[in-house]
């Protein structure tokens, strides 16, 4: 009846799926659950997650080779004995104890349902204050089902999401996408041209924090770097795509590029500092990304 399928790199998920099969043995439905690590060099890790082979309709399956989060989730649902896949990230951890049935009681043939995120965030409100990520997380990501489904397709996060099989089989993660950044937005999208019904239920997950501000920062860098390697898949779907387009078109990336070069120092000292400003962030992101677009056509690495 139920597939969960969780793609995992480098991530003790044996809590997670200690939890799920709890919640599904709860519901007395015909499951599974299939956990694929995609390659993760940690050993430690990996050997931890081989527990996971020793419970009921578990299973941990390795990859040999790392080939990135829109692979993995393709190979899952592949691999899924049910009709109806529920996709959910390693680092995760359900907020209520009827998560599955939540999920299990909108299962239409049809849609795809789409859950929520919460963050748990340090109780000191200066420790959160000074960790960008933290900021961003409150600020930009925790947002309830209700504003979701406003745009659900441009707001398509992989993280936790129940799909039938049809939808799996017509709909495909794009596997071009094998770095950090994106595999899922151009998902949303695909699935806004095939016309498939995308809702979002207020069924939220804990995702726990594990990236300071210098790190998350990187990873936004390559998620921008990304962005630009699939411009025109993700064209109208990646809004930093667009305001740049918007300012190549009016003829201000050159301006762009110099001011950013000017002020980068200062943008990053307040990004790693114990006051990020989100604007300030904002703005980092459009110089960062005006630059990379110019350095890219200039030296033709797309």
């Amino acid at each position: 009846m139920l597939s969960i399928l969780i793609p995992t790199y480098n991530y003790d998920c044996t809590d997670f799926v200690r939890e799920l099969a709890m919640q599904a043995e709860g519901l007395h439905i015909d499951y599974e659950i299939i956990v694929c690590d995609d390659a993760s060099p940690e050993v430690s890790t990996k050997e931890r997650n081989r527990a996971i082979n020793d419970r009921p309709r578990c299973r941990f399956v390795e990859l040999a080779q790392n080939h990135g989060a829109a692979y993995c989730r393709n190979y899952l649902m592949s691999q899924a004995m049910y009709d109806n896949m529920l996709l959910l990230d390693s680092d995760l951890m359900p907020c209520r104890s009827d998560f599955l049935a939540c999920f299990v009681q909108e299962i239409d043939g049809r849609s795809v349902i789409c859950g929520t995120i919460k963050f748990r965030l340090p109780e000191n409100k200066k420790e959160v204050e000074a960790n960008l990520r933290y900021v961003y997380a409150a600020v930009r990501e925790e947002h309830a089902a209700e504003l979701r489904n406003r745009s659900p397709y441009s707001r398509f996060a992989g993280f936790g999401f129940l799909l039938p099989r049809c939808v799996a089989e017509q709909v495909r993660f794009c596997e071009d996408i094998v770095t950090y950044g994106h595999e899922d937005t151009l998902y949303g999208k695909m699935l806004n041209e095939a016309g498939i019904p995308v809702r979002y239920i207020d069924n939220p997950v804990y995702h726990d924090i594990s990236d300071d501000s210098a790190h998350f920062l990187s990873k936004t860098e390559e998620s921008l770097a990304n962005a630009l390697r699939h411009r025109e898949k993700l064209r109208g779907y990646v809004r930093i795509l667009d305001v740049q387009e918007r300012v190549l078109r009016m003829g201000l990336q050159p301006m762009v590029r110099v001011l950013f070069a000017l002020f980068e120092t200062p943008l990053r000292r307040n990004l790693l500092s114990n006051h990020p400003r989100l604007r300030l962030f904002d703005l980092y992101k459009l110089g960062y990304i005006c630059r990379l677009d110019h350095q890219m056509k200039r030296n033709k690495t797309f």
